[in-house]
């Protein structure tokens, strides 16, 4: 094992360390004051194996509210909330393919926004590569893992008013979009997720109130089918070749 690779994927993991040891900490201090029985440990296993955290968030509302959702409609929105990784896994189907399959598995089911955004910057190749992309993904996995148990026992120790805490993932979700809008000049994108959000937040307002757990899936299912129709739109400009 190279010191120097392990050394350079932990400084390279940094960045993430704060901010998932801060997001985890709220996830866990929601789900230990708000789902009965929830303690540090069914936080921590929570997210070893699901390593969501958008959908641990979501699956907070879930377990406290049971009854408002049936098996379907939990895999529905858990496929919705994580399409994206299908995606993020294109960049790595040949960096992937030769790896044996116990790390291969792994670095799928760890790939994250943040670890993605990490390991596609990597220039490294062979064993070195394999080396880093492994210490990376499991690094960032501990932050998650250790700050949602942390969240969990500090939850079910200090007695405080959890008001607000579960808007930390939608800041965090905001504050990407923003980035994302600056970067780009297509903002066809989120003009359509917000366009769809406000029709639905309304049509809920007037039709159904009292719903507003319900609402997620049909804004996110609307918002998706969209972007396929205009998908032609969306596509950046071929480059004219001389």
């Amino acid at each position: 094992m190279s010191l120097k690779t392990v050394r350079a994927a932990f400084v390279s993991s940094m960045p993430v360390l704060m901010g998932y040891l801060t997001m985890g900490m709220a996830f866990g201090i929601l789900l230990a004051t708000q789902v009965k029985g929830a303690n540090g440990l069914t936080a921590a296993v929570m997210s070893f194996f699901t390593i969501s955290g958008s959908m641990q968030f979501a699956a907070v509302d879930m377990l406290r509210n049971a009854e408002d959702y049936s098996l379907f409609l939990t895999a529905v929105l858990a496929l919705v909330i994580n399409i994206r990784y299908a995606v993020y896994g294109l960049p790595f189907l040949r960096t992937f393919r030769p790896y044996p399959r116990p790390l291969k598995y792994y670095l799928i089911g760890t790939l994250t926004d943040e670890t993605y955004a990490i390991e596609t910057q990597d220039r490294r190749r062979g064993r070195g590569k394999r080396l880093y992309l492994f210490c990376v993904s499991f690094f960032d996995h501990m932050y998650w893992v250790a700050g949602s148990a942390a969240g969990a026992v500090l939850g079910n120790m200090i007695p405080f008013d959890t008001a607000g805490i579960d808007f930390a993932m939608a800041a965090l979700f905001i504050v990407v979009l923003v980035d994302l809008c600056r970067d780009r000049t297509n903002h066809i994108p989120a003009a359509v997720g917000g366009t769809v959000t406000a029709a639905v937040l309304a049509l809920f307002l007037v039709s159904f109130p009292g719903h507003f757990n319900k609402l997620l899936l049909p804004a996110m299912i609307v918002t998706v089918a969209i972007l396929l129709a205009l998908r032609k739109k969306l596509q950046p400009p071929a480059e004219v070749r001389k």
